[in-house]
């Protein structure tokens, strides 16, 4: 776990970086559009290599995959980094593109691994403590990674500031291969050969995949929320840009609204975790489902420079993990064992195919229809208000049930205290 929170967490500093160091080499003008590329190339990869890596994983000791993957994050790393000791926005983006590609294998065997390591009764707390460490990996290496980057461009300029900055990702990145020594390694299948009809099998795999009801809509709404996260992630960098005068200090304001999301995804998923003890209860995900809309909506009208925007997107946090850790965990208990990394990676096949839709929905909104953050925010409320809706119909019973625990939980340690 510790491995793929460094991972996540240094894949999301480049990404946070590379867009405010186009903004400073390039003119402000140009970080949308940066940022829309390394958002398509941070997908792409999922979309190409999803069968593949679900059938090394299947196929192989998912440690193996793992340290292998790790190790591979170097590679990318140093290509970023030539990129920037050469000045080549050409090259650094290639180096990203790598980062992506060793994420599209790391994914399926990390969360493949784990009900391998805890079994069914212990899945829904570790994927709750998994997710939680991913997404503070993720938002706090937004957060650094932009922060450390606005600290050193005005002494060093912007090549210079992300060479350094990619310096330490990298000997974060040796850490994380070290880290990973200890995984004990796991049961595999040998019996899949390779055939080349593999390469193209994506719709085989997402037929598979919605043939189970249960998987079908679990995965959706997994596809949802990460599409919806990137989709945000886009548009409060643009926020940013409109409010910040200058080209400094941009990646601190988002990168500060991306750690207030990730310590709200922090206290979203211990609270999923400690209710899912014992088994995944998917009815947490009408809660989340419900409170993301209300959320989007008090964004859109308030002053992004005030406590209450800051305060919404602590519980924009809150609600995302309540929606996305306990689909997570039903994917993971579900999926047959010898099927699970063709599963997982299946749902990340769909989750990049929605991830690029709403990216191309963005481009479309922003650089074709020139709206504001704000009315994309509005934008956005639409499909997740009809989304929460929806969560709630299929899974009434299960959230009543969920309602039940927590009433049950709260007021039995009042009862004890008392008594």
């Amino acid at each position: 776990m510790i491995s793929q929170t460094i991972g996540a967490f240094n894949d999301n500093a480049m990404k946070a970086m590379l867009p405010i160091m186009a903004a400073v080499q390039f003119g402000k003008v140009t970080m949308d559009s940066v940022n829309q590329q390394v958002s398509i190339l941070l997908i792409l990869p999922f979309v190409i290599f999803a069968p593949l890596a679900g059938w090394i994983c299947d196929r192989f000791s998912k440690r193996l995959v793992i340290r292998y993957t790790l190790l591979a994050q170097l590679v990318g790393l140093g290509m970023l980094g030539f990129g920037f000791y050469q000045e080549s926005l050409k090259y650094a983006l290639t180096g990203f593109f790598v980062l992506s590609v060793q994420s599209a294998f790391f994914s399926p065997a990390k969360k493949g691994i784990l009900k391998e390591l805890v079994g069914s009764e212990r899945l829904g707390k570790a994927v709750g403590l998994m997710e939680m460490l991913t997404m503070v990996g993720i938002l706090g290496g937004a957060f650094l990674g932009a922060y450390a980057f606005d600290q050193l461009v005005e002494e060093r300029g912007g090549w210079e500031a992300g060479f350094i900055v990619c310096t330490f990702i990298s000997i974060l990145a040796f850490l994380s291969w070290i880290i990973s020594a200890p995984i004990p390694d796991t049961q595999f299948s040998a019996k899949k050969p390779f055939r080349y009809s593999l390469i193209v099998s994506h719709f085989h795999d997402l037929v598979y995949l919605f043939n189970s009801k249960g998987l079908r809509y679990a995965s959706l709404g997994d596809a949802w929320f990460w599409a919806v996260g990137g989709f945000f992630y886009l548009v409060l960098v643009k926020l940013s840009g409109e409010v910040i005068s200058g080209k400094v200090g941009m990646g601190t304001l988002y990168g500060y609204w991306f750690l207030l999301l990730g310590i709200g995804t922090m206290l979203g998923s211990l609270c999923a975790a400690y209710l899912n003890r014992g088994r995944v209860e998917i009815g947490l995900t009408v809660i989340g489902g419900l409170g993301m809309p209300v959320v989007f909506m008090g964004l859109a009208f308030l002053d992004p420079l005030t406590n209450y925007f800051d305060f919404l997107c602590l519980c924009l946090g809150i609600f995302g993990a309540l929606f996305f850790v306990p689909l997570n965990g039903y994917l993971q208990d579900k999926a047959e064992k010898n099927e699970r990394g063709r599963v997982l990676a299946a749902s990340n096949l769909l989750t990049q195919l929605s991830g690029i839709l709403l990216v191309l929905i963005h481009a479309l909104l922003s650089n074709i229809l020139k709206f504001s953050a704000k009315e994309e925010l509005l934008i956005i409320f639409i499909p997740s208000l009809i989304i929460g809706i929806l969560t709630m119909k299929f899974l009434f019973e299960d959230f009543n049930r969920v309602i039940s625990l927590i009433l049950q939980k709260t007021f039995y340690k009042k009862d004890s205290r008392i008594n």
